[in-house]
């Protein structure tokens, strides 16, 4: 009889867990199928945006973008043409063009001689991505740009490709991506390359700082010659351009535009932002004679020490107190010292400015006689030179100067002109 009980006690024991367990797991059960649920689903959904990434970046990397076989390498606007018609819509964009198909989601970027530059998808399954995802798949990007309320990641990939991811503010996901081959910007290759070699001498120079002169003047030259917005000078026609840097001030600026307005000739002003808000008649003063104001800068800093932000600032900066001066936005913009890189070249495109130069350089600067000044312009002239002179409060040589520089190049048959004329570009925003 105790042993029967006792069986019957342990099977009571064994019944009671067995209910228990199932009780607790009908309370868990839920909770944990929802776990495997969502886990099951995210390396799924992982998976799927992983492969779309890495097909981009695949075809990135050979010059091609989703929904089209057009490539930056090589393709022509012909050929896109002869496959898919005429374009819904055609803009231009600086001195290229862009051609729109709606049908193909797909924006075709092309320059003079018609060579495909740059390729533009705007694919539905591009939502899917977003910047988090981008840069734990493949990496931090080279550059984060921030222009017209849109936040750009830029890839940099081989032959001179670009891959661009374009994310509105306002959202989390790509809007659309661009493929653009640098090399190809705005190049016509059925016209002859006219860039000028940087002329002009002091003898207040040191052996070195002569020496460190004229490796930058070579390395500036060779970079312009491979940067679409930079430029050293004009087109092989009888026309220069002057233009001064580092004003307004209370002075030698209202000088110089007097002496213009005397020649009828028109002038080119870098004028720096923090300086311009200093003497904004002076500003009115250039703008109202139908001389150019462009922008040299907020500070006079060396853009190309900067951060990205901080090249970013001084160009916003200065654009924004000049505008608030004479109610336009200068597209025109000299670095201070004439420093310029990939970076700097890169922010003041997606800023809208030309980055403008010179080939002559009078060096008032240095050697500041008169005579020297005229001198360095006259024994270097050539067709479409830039010439770089100074209109800040210590270059009184230079309004010496000028009159005579003015009759000189005249008498030489060179017409005078200002920036806009003599690059075909914009002046202003």
């Amino acid at each position: 009889m105790f042993k029967l009980n006792k069986s019957v006690n342990i099977m009571v024991v064994v019944f009671c867990v067995l209910f228990l367990s199932a009780c607790q797991l009908q309370r868990t059960a839920p909770e944990e199928s929802l776990e495997q649920r969502e886990s099951a689903l995210q390396p799924k959904e992982a998976d799927s945006t992983s492969i779309l990434l890495n097909e981009i970046l695949e075809l990135a990397n050979i010059g091609m973008t989703l929904g089209s076989q057009i490539n930056v390498l090589e393709s022509k606007m012909e050929q896109v043409k002869a496959e898919w018609g005429e374009p819904d819509k055609l803009d231009q964009a600086g001195k290229g063009s862009y051609a729109t198909y709606d049908g193909k989601r797909v924006a075709v970027g092309f320059n003079e001689a018609g060579e495909i530059f740059d390729v533009r998808s705007y694919a539905n399954s591009l939502s899917e991505l977003t910047p988090a995802f981008i840069k734990e798949t493949i990496g931090q990007p080279d550059q984060v740009r921030n222009v017209n309320n849109e936040e750009i990641y830029v890839y940099e990939l081989n032959q001179m490709i670009e891959l661009k991811f374009i994310i509105p503010n306002n959202s989390k996901a790509v809007h659309h991506l661009s493929i653009l081959n640098q090399d190809r910007v705005n190049v016509d290759k059925t016209k002859e390359v006219y860039v000028l070699d940087i002329k002009g001498q002091s003898n207040q120079l040191t052996a070195s700082a002569w020496e460190s002169m004229n490796v930058w003047r070579k390395q500036i030259v060779a970079f312009a010659k491979e940067h679409e917005n930079v430029y050293i000078n004009g087109p092989n026609k009888k026309q220069v351009a002057l233009t001064f840097d580092d004003g307004p001030d209370d002075n030698v600026t209202s000088a110089i535009i007097d002496i213009l307005d005397k020649y009828r000739v028109k002038g080119n002003f870098f004028f720096l932002g923090s300086n311009a808000e200093t003497y904004p008649d002076v500003v009115i003063k250039a703008y109202d004679g139908g001389h150019i104001v462009a922008s040299h800068s907020y500070n006079h800093v060396e853009l190309t020490k900067r951060s990205q932000e901080e090249i970013q600032t001084e160009i916003e900066q200065a654009g924004q107190a000049i505008k608030s001066i004479i109610g336009k936005e200068p597209a025109i913009l000299r670095t201070p010292y004439g420093e310029t890189n990939k970076q700097v070249a890169a922010i003041a495109k997606q800023e809208e400015y030309s980055i403008v130069l010179w080939s002559i350089d009078t060096l008032d600067w240095s050697q500041k006689e008169a005579s020297n000044i005229v001198s360095n312009v006259m024994q270097n002239v050539r067709n479409g030179d830039i010439i770089l002179m100074h209109s800040d409060s210590e270059k009184t040589a230079t309004v010496k100067a000028l009159p005579k520089l003015i009759e000189a190049l005249q008498k030489e048959k060179f017409e005078i002109v200002d920036l806009e004329t003599l690059l075909n570009v914009k002046a202003y925003q």
